[in-house]
């Protein structure tokens, strides 16, 4: 279990659990001028918790494939001050943007993304890991057909895996706002990618880079965008 100052997020039966990077992925999102929003691959419910803190207007639609992230994502909404905020579906995104009739402002999406790796004996983890439940051509597709046309999507990736799927979405008419590299430390080599996409193609992507750590602590920056969220601040 892990405590936040507004909300607990339990994940015994989820096989995505808490991370560092799922955190910061969540507090960068912005939210401004945004209503509905869809969070694809929900886990846990840790993504739509974090956003619904954000705006107490926003509607977030959560959807997640697996059983068990259902069940902690189900007990974690219920149990928070934003339980009339989220629906929880427990359903594919290609299912569900089949026959979804609303289109989204906002989605937000930390895909699994390992394609060619080892993976696990459990269903679970490989679901929550590996791309082939939810390729990044179907999930492209999916945020294609279910974005409005002003809307932003938010994803989050390690650098390889990004670069393939900015080349699939700037075929879909998806294109970059802005970008933030991730480094665990200034010594460390960029270990994640946070990328905010948009219908209208811009003349110069917003970069910034992240430390999660200077000097053996906790950076300014990740203190500043984590200090609503985490107890420690």
């Amino acid at each position: 279990m892990f405590s936040f100052k507004n909300f607990v997020v339990k994940q015994e039966r989820a096989a995505m659990k808490v991370c560092t990077d799922s955190c910061l992925f969540g507090a960068l999102v912005s939210v401004k001028n945004k209503d509905s929003v869809l969070d694809i691959g929900c886990g846990t419910g840790l993504l739509s918790l974090i956003l619904a803190q954000k705006s107490k207007d926003l509607r977030i639609t959560a959807i997640e494939i697996d059983a068990d992230a259902v069940l902690d994502a189900k007990e974690n909404i219920l149990e928070s001050p934003y339980r009339n905020q989220i629906d929880l579906v427990h359903q594919s995104v290609q299912d569900f943007s089949k026959k979804s009739k609303e289109k989204f402002d906002l989605i937000v999406c930390n895909p699994p993304f390992y394609q060619n790796n080892l993976k696990s004996d459990k269903s679970s983890k490989n679901i929550a890991h590996h791309a082939d439940e939810l390729t990044f051509n179907d999930l492209t597709k999916s945020i294609d057909q279910l974005l409005t046309p002003e809307g932003s999507t938010w994803i989050l990736l390690p650098p390889f895996e990004m670069s393939t799927f900015l080349k699939l979405s700037s075929e879909r008419g998806l294109f970059q706002k802005r970008k933030y590299s991730v480094k665990h430390d200034e010594n460390k080599p960029v270990f994640r990618e946070i990328v905010e996409l948009q219908r209208i193609k811009t003349e110069q992507v917003e970069i910034s880079a992240i430390n999660i750590y200077e000097n053996h602590q906790y950076s300014p920056i990740f203190v500043e965008l984590l200090r609503d969220y985490y107890l420690i601040f």
